[in-house]
């Protein structure tokens, strides 16, 4: 916000943009939605629907919470795997994003979306990991909880 609030009072005031700072935002923007993904997964903070399991039995709560933490580390494997791969052609093709002034590379914010992805998917691997190494897991705790307050 702060980059394009600058923008647009130099753009205003002294017809005088930052230059590439649509670039330079929207890399910005990379960084602030992928590169957290990991830490609210850590923090069991992402959206979290108990409407239909609130009702089973805690080993299958916990049986399904294992399957649906192993398919999201395959998942966020198999795009971690893709976007290195794109971002590695885009690094070794030197890409840049035009932008009215400047030559902006692209490959930082590609490689930030696979870092991202990376550490998602090894957050899961860590929870199903945790899932069947301890009998409980502290959203399978809370359901009846939440469940109650639905």
């Amino acid at each position: 916000m702060c980059l394009i609030f600058a923008n647009a009072l130099l753009r205003k005031l002294f017809n005088a943009p930052i230059p590439a700072s649509l670039e330079i935002t929207q890399a910005l923007l990379v960084a602030v939605i992928m590169l957290p993904f990991a830490y609210t997964q850590w923090r069991r903070e992402h959206v979290n629907t108990v409407f239909f399991t609130a009702h089973l039995s805690r080993a299958a709560r916990r049986n399904l919470q294992f399957v649906f933490l192993v398919l999201g580390f395959l998942l966020f494997a198999a795009v971690t795997y893709g976007t290195f791969h794109y971002a590695l052609r885009s690094y070794g093709i030197n890409e840049m994003a035009w932008g009215a002034t400047i030559q902006f590379p692209v490959w930082p914010a590609k490689m930030m979306v696979s870092l991202g992805t990376l550490m998602l998917s090894i957050q899961f691997l860590l929870d199903a990991i945790h899932t069947v190494l301890f009998d409980s897991v502290d959203d399978l705790d809370q359901i009846p909880e939440m469940a109650a307050n639905v």
